[in-house]
């Protein structure tokens, strides 16, 4: 793990909130609740069978389960009535926190939750509004490795919108730069009261395509975000104009960051202001990358995560 001295800038840049707007919409919350309702529905319709029944299917059920997801048996791993993995070891992957035997803290990731791409997360603290109203939350990811902590929510104030009669529920959004085992600490009023652990696998690494706009050749994505250049190479710096696209009237400052593949360090190519009308924003610049294969780009507006991209970096002949 870096010391304090030694943490580059963008460590500091990772505390801030990565979207500027809600990514875990309303349809998103309902569709979660609509699945977990289901797998309580299915667990409370099997209770009239035999006992004996009941528990053979639940021993093989959560054999099979432990053995898909970690590899292996052991008695440190278990499941809750909705299918949902509960707190064993500390960096076991588990999406409930137990206290007392009662679920505590439970997390479901909305959509694919992937490396490099805007995610998000359902979440329940089944603690009534009374206790919490006027605290704060805040959450944070910690990768296990490496030890690099992402804002996930910012610290917020606990208001009656979150509440649900004996829980609190919310959706947070964040945007991990590379896939590892990732730990989300819940924090009220700066206090830790639980974590869940989740595997963040990769995304693709499907290289970015080009597009036309205004008689340039763009790469990136459609009417999104990309450059105009000859691309990168090894070691070089290299001329490239980005294009950026439906852009906040606001947003001034544009930052690039780069992760190899198969790596876990992060460089920050770009840090400087953007120019340009409200809707479609430009920007000269120069940028290099140390060594060829390919690179995922992660691109912030603001220090708000906006969209990344796949690009190859090429050998000097």
């Amino acid at each position: 793990m870096m010391s304090n001295d030694t943490k580059p800038q963008w460590y500091e840049q990772l505390k801030t909130p990565p979207f500027d707007k809600p990514m875990f919409t309303p349809q998103m919350e309902q569709q979660v609740l609509q699945q977990r309702l289901r797998k309580q529905k299915q667990y409370r319709a099997a209770k009239p069978l035999k006992a004996t029944a009941i528990i053979g299917v639940a021993v093989v059920m959560t054999v099979a389960l432990i053995w898909a997801v970690t590899g292996r048996l052991g008695t440190d791993s278990s499941t809750d009535l909705a299918g949902l993995w509960v707190k064993n070891d500390a960096w076991e992957p588990h999406s409930v926190y137990m206290q007392h035997s009662t679920p505590l803290i439970e997390a479901i990731p909305g959509g694919d939750y992937q490396a490099g791409r805007a995610s998000s997360c359902y979440w329940l603290l089944n603690i009534p509004y009374e206790q919490l109203q006027q605290s704060t939350i805040q959450i944070t990811a910690t990768e296990r490795n490496t030890g690099m902590t992402v804002t996930d929510l910012p610290e917020t104030t606990i208001d009656r919108t979150m509440s649900n009669k004996d829980s609190i529920r919310f959706g947070s959004d964040f945007a991990l730069p590379f896939a590892g085992t990732w730990r989300f600490d819940v924090m009220i009023d700066g206090q830790k009261k639980g974590d869940v652990v989740f595997e963040i696998p990769d995304s693709d690494w499907q290289i970015a395509p080009n597009f036309e706009f205004e008689n340039s050749v763009i790469t990136g994505k459609n009417m999104r975000m990309g450059y105009v250049s000859s691309g990168f190479i090894a070691g070089k710096p290299n001329k490239f104009l980005w294009h950026l696209f439906d852009v906040e009237k606001l947003s001034k400052q544009i930052r690039v960051n780069a992760v190899k593949q198969g790596s876990t360090d992060v460089l920050t190519l770009l840090d400087t202001r953007l120019s340009g009308s409200e809707w479609h924003k430009t920007l000269p610049s120069s940028m290099q990358l140390p060594e060829s294969g390919l690179w995922r780009l992660l691109v912030y507006v603001d220090d708000k995560f906006f969209d990344s991209m796949v690009v190859v970096v090429k050998a000097v002949e």
